[in-house]
C-alpha cells in the first residue's frame, strides 16, 4: 500500500508541473500583435514615400474621367509645381512630365535624361513595379521615335502584364499601340496585327477624353501601317473609321489641339484612296491648326507630304515650291535627317521638272548632307553602346548632384529600415515558429496529462478497499481455529495483494496471470460468500495465454460488481463464466457472464468509468477502436462483451515505451 501512495504522489506532482507549463504562454498572443502593428507602420511609411496626391489626380483625371470640354493644360509648370513638393514620388513623376514635352518638341536626348533622373529616383525610393510603368511607356516611344525598335518592344513589354493586373485600360492601350508600331516598322506584320487587335476594343471603353481621342488617332494610324505591309483594303475602312470617331468626339469636347492629327490621317486615307484634290484640302486644313512660331516639324512634314501629292500631279513647278518650304523648316529644327530627306524630296522634284542645274547644286548639297548624316549614325550608335556598358553621369549640374546625394542618402536610410524590417520579420517567423510549437507542445502536455490523470485513476482504484477490510476481518475469524483453509486463504490473499501492488508498475498483464489474478480474488469472495457462487475460465485454443496481454484492471471491476451485487442474497447458486475468443487474426473477444439478478441489482458506473479510461489509453496509442457492451441476458443474469485488438507481450513493451 506505502507504494501505491507514492505512485499517486508521483502522479500528482507531474500533472501540477504540466499545468505549470501551459501558463508560460499566455502573453505571447500580445507580443505577436505588438510585432505586426510595428511591420504594418513601417510599410505604411515606405508607402508613404511612392505615393504623390497630385500625381494621382491628374492620372485619375487623364485616364479615367469623362471630359464635358477640353480644358488646355500646361504640363511644365505642373511639373514645376511637382518639383517642390517634397515627396520624392511627386519628384520622379516631374521629370516623367517632362520627358513627355520634350519628346513632343523632339527634344530627344533631354528626354532621356529626364527618364533617367525619374527612373533614379524610383529606384532610390524602392517603389514597387507599377510604379515603373509610365517610365516603360514614355521610354518605349522615346526608343521608337529613335528607331530602337527592339529596346522599344522591350519597354512596353515589362508593363504589358502589370496594367492588365492594374485595370488602367488607357495606359494598357498605349503598350499594345506602341507594340504594334514598334512591330510594324521591323515589318513583323502578324504581331503588328495581334498587339492592334488587343488594342482596339480597349480604346473603345475607354471614358472620353482628351486620352482616348489621341489614342484614336495613334489606332488609325496603325491600321494605316497594316495596309502598307499586307495591301489589304479593309484597314483603309477600318483606319478612316477610328478616326472619324476620334474627329466626332474631338469636336464633341472642343479639343482643338487633336484637329492637326485627324486632319493629316483624314489626308492619308484620301492619300491612298488616289483622290489628291480631297488630300490637299485636309492638308490646308492641317495647315490652319498650325503655328508658325513653333510648329515648326508639322508644318515641314505638311509641306513635304504636298510637295509628294503634286509630284503625283506632274505638278512639278509646285511640288518644287512646296519642297523648298519643306527644306526651310527642317533647317531650322536641325535634324541632319529632316534635312537630309528634304533635300532627296527636292532633288526629285528638279530632276522630274527638266531642271537639271538646280538638280546638281541640290545634289552636291545632299551628298554633304548623307555623309554628314552617316557620322552622326556611327556617333550614335558608339554613343549608344557607351550608355549600355558605361552609366557614367560626367555632365550633371551642381544642383542635381546635391540631389543625387540627399536621395542616395535617403535610399541609404531606406535600405537600413528594409534590414530592420527583415531582422524583425525574421524575429516574427521565430516567434510564430514558437507559437506553432508552443500550441503542438501544449496539446501533447494536455493529452499526456489527461493519460497521467487516468493512470492516477486507475492506481487509485485497483481493487475496492471494502473487500480488503472484509477479507482481513474473514481472515481473523478464521485464525480462531488455526485450520487448512486459514493457511490457503492467508496464501491466496498475500499473492492477490502481490499482484495488486505488482500491477502498480505494469500496464498490461499476461492472460494467465490475469486468471491468476481473478482465481485467487474470486476464490476469496466465494470462502468468504460461503460458496455461494462458482467460477470457472474458457480459452480460445488459438490463443496463447502466456504470450496474449490485457490492460490491468479490465475485468475485475466488473467481476467484483457480479460477485457482490449480482449474487448478493441470491435464491440459487450463482454461476460466472468468463470467456476469451479469437475473433478474426487481430482482435479479442472477452465475454463475462453470469446468472445473477441482472443489470437493476448492480452499479455499473464505476467498472464503466473504469473500462472507458483504460479503452481511451488503448485507442490513442493503438489507433483502434476497442469498445464494450453491456447487456441483460433473457434468461437472467448479465452479459459484458470487451473488444479490444490483439497484443502480444512484444507489442505491450512497444505501448508502454510509448507512454501507455
Amino acid at each position: 500500500m506505502r507504494r501505491l501512495i507514492l505512485t499517486s504522489f508521483s502522479f500528482s506532482c507531474k500533472i501540477r508541473f504540466n499545468r505549470f507549463l501551459l501558463t508560460l504562454s499566455k502573453n505571447f498572443m500580445m507580443r505577436l500583435i505588438i510585432c505586426l502593428v510595428f511591420i504594418g507602420f513601417a510599410e505604411y511609411i515606405q508607402a508613404q514615400s511612392c505615393t504623390c496626391k497630385s500625381m494621382q489626380d491628374y492620372v485619375a483625371l487623364r485616364d479615367f474621367d469623362s471630359t464635358a470640354k477640353h480644358k488646355p493644360m500646361n504640363l511644365w509648370k505642373f511639373a514645376k509645381t511637382l518639383e517642390k513638393d517634397k515627396s520624392p514620388r511627386c519628384l520622379a513623376f516631374a521629370f516623367q512630365l517632362k520627358a513627355q514635352v520634350q519628346i513632343k518638341n523632339n527634344q530627344f536626348e533631354d528626354a532621356a535624361k529626364s527618364l533617367d533622373r525619374e527612373k533614379f529616383i524610383l529606384d532610390s525610393i524602392r517603389c514597387k513595379s507599377a510604379s515603373y510603368v509610365e517610365n516603360n511607356l514614355t521610354r518605349g516611344e522615346l526608343l521608337m521615335l529613335q528607331g530602337d525598335y527592339e529596346g522599344s518592344i522591350d519597354a512596353y513589354s515589362k508593363t504589358v502584364k502589370i496594367l492588365q493586373r492594374a485595370g488602367n485600360n488607357a495606359m494598357l492601350s498605349k503598350a499594345y499601340l506602341g507594340l504594334s508600331g514598334s512591330y510594324g516598322r521591323l515589318k513583323d506584320k502578324d504581331k503588328a496585327k495581334y498587339y492592334t487587335n488587343l488594342a482596339y476594343p480597349v480604346v473603345r471603353i475607354l471614358s472620353d477624353n482628351e486620352t482616348k481621342i489621341d489614342l484614336l488617332s495613334q489606332l488609325s494610324a496603325r491600321y494605316y501601317k497594316l495596309y502598307q505591309l499586307e495591301k489589304d483594303k479593309i484597314y483603309l475602312d477600318s483606319a478612316l473609321n477610328t478616326v472619324s470617331f476620334s474627329y466626332v468626339l474631338a469636336k464633341k469636347i472642343q479639343y482643338t489641339e487633336s484637329y492637326l492629327q485627324i486632319y493629316n490621317l483624314f489626308e492619308d486615307h484620301a492619300y491612298y484612296k488616289r483622290n489628291f484634290r480631297l488630300a490637299l484640302n485636309y492638308l490646308d486644313s492641317a495647315l490652319i491648326q498650325t503655328n508658325p512660331n513653333y510648329h515648326w516639324k508639322e508644318r515641314g512634314a505638311i509641306y513635304g507630304d504636298m510637295s509628294d501629292i503634286y509630284l503625283e500631279l506632274k505638278r512639278y513647278d509646285k511640288a518644287y515650291q512646296f519642297a523648298d518650304s519643306n527644306l526651310v523648316y527642317a533647317q531650322k529644327i536641325g535634324d541632319p535627317y529632316d534635312v537630309k530627306n528634304a533635300l532627296e524630296l527636292l532633288y526629285n522634284c528638279a530632276k522630274l521638272s527638266g531642271d537639271y542645274e538646280r538638280a546638281l547644286l541640290v545634289y552636291e548639297d545632299l551628298s554633304k548632307m548623307q555623309d554628314s548624316v552617316m557620322n552622326i549614325q556611327n556617333e550614335r550608335a558608339f554613343r549608344q553602346l557607351q550608355e549600355k556598358y558605361h552609366r557614367v553621369r560626367n555632365e550633371k549640374s551642381d544642383a542635381e548632384y546635391k540631389q543625387d546625394k540627399r536621395l542616395l542618402q535617403q535610399q541609404q536610410q531606406i535600405g537600413n529600415l528594409k534590414w530592420r524590417l527583415i531582422l524583425v520579420g525574421i524575429i516574427i517567423f521565430a516567434l510564430l515558429a514558437a507559437y506553432v510549437l508552443m500550441v503542438f507542445r501544449q496539446k501533447s502536455i494536455k493529452q499526456k496529462q489527461k493519460r497521467l490523470e487516468i493512470r492516477q485513476r486507475l492506481n487509485r482504484a485497483r481493487i475496492n478497499p471494502d473487500f480488503i477490510f472484509n477479507a482481513l476481518n474473514q481472515l481473523q475469524n478464521a485464525g480462531l481455529g488455526q485450520g487448512t483453509d486459514y493457511k490457503r486463504q492467508i496464501q491466496s490473499f498475500s499473492k492477490l495483494l502481490k499482484q495488486v501492488l505488482d500491477s502498480t508498475h505494469d500496464d498490461f498483464m499476461t492472460l494467465d496471470r490475469e486468471i491468476e489474478f481473478l482465481t485467487f480474488y474470486l476464490t476469496l469472495q466465494r470462502d468468504r460468500s460461503k460458496n455461494a457462487f462458482n467460477f470457472s475460465f474458457e480459452v480460445d485454443e488459438q490463443l496463447d495465454p502466456s504470450n496474449v496481454c490485457l490492460p490491468t484492471m479490465i475485468l475485475q471491476p466488473f467481476v467484483e460488481s457480479t460477485v457482490l451485487e449480482g449474487f448478493s442474497n441470491l435464491n440459487r447458486v450463482g454461476e460466472l463464466i468468463i470467456r476469451f475468443k479469437l475473433r478474426g487474426l487481430n482482435e479479442l473477444a472477452i465475454i463475462i457472464d453470469d446468472n445473477g439478478k441482472g443489470l437493476k441489482a448492480i452499479d455499473s458506473s464505476r467498472a464503466s468509468e473504469i473500462i472507458n479510461d483504460r479503452l481511451y489509453l488503448l485507442n490513442k496509442l493503438n489507433k483502434t477502436s476497442s469498445s464494450y457492451l453491456i447487456r441483460e441476458k433473457t434468461g437472467g443474469g448479465v452479459s459484458v462483451e470487451i473488444f479490444i485488438p490483439l497484443i502480444t507481450k512484444a507489442y505491450a513493451e512497444e505501448l508502454k515505451k510509448e507512454g501507455f
